[in-house]
């Protein structure tokens, strides 16, 4: 019922280029909120990634066990916060917190989105579309948390999302979308 304002049809029509749509990103709030999607998907990407890791090394879970950690993960994401699996070691504890992961990232994705085009409205086609390629944060810092695990161990892994996490949390409160 709620009335939603279209582009104008001549601008939607236009041709547009990558390179037209890449531009975008030297607006340092449009850059800055690509990349709080790329860490979003990143931090998604790596919690389903580290869970079962972080339960097998930690507690000794068996393989039918582990199962249960992204499970956990993926149940508290869709119903709806970062954390203390770096420091605390018990199976319980652990397995809420990556429950908290999901319940609070559930939500972040779609908020940055929403300030990206509160920021260019004018430009919101092409800014749809740089938005879901910063999707690719998760192919990109998975890897990175594989390194890690494999360098430092379980802790350099959950380091690198709580990194994701920090650049997230610069977005939330150094970013700003209302033009003066």
């Amino acid at each position: 019922a709620t009335p939603v304002k279209r582009e104008d049809s001549s601008a939607a029509t236009q041709q547009l280029s990558i390179s037209d749509t890449f531009s975008l990103l030297k607006d340092k709030t449009i850059l800055l909120l690509f990349l709080g999607i790329f860490f979003i998907v990143g931090v998604d990407v790596a919690t389903n990634f580290i869970s079962s890791k972080l339960m097998a090394e930690r507690f000794d879970w068996t393989a039918e066990q582990v199962k249960f950690a992204p499970q956990v993960y993926f149940l508290s994401r869709t119903v709806g916060a970062l954390l203390i699996l770096a420091f605390v070691k018990n199976d319980m504890v652990n397995l809420i917190c990556i429950g908290a992961v999901g319940f609070f990232a559930s939500s972040v994705f779609s908020i940055i989105y929403s300030m990206a085009l509160q920021a260019r409205p004018e430009k919101a086609n092409q800014i749809s579309g740089l938005m879901i390629t910063a999707v690719a944060g998760g192919g990109v810092v998975t890897p990175v948390i594989g390194f890690a695990i494999g360098t430092v161990g379980i802790i350099g892994g959950v380091f690198v999302t709580l990194a994701c996490v920090g650049y997230l949390t610069y977005c939330a409160f150094g970013v700003k979308t209302a033009k003066a």
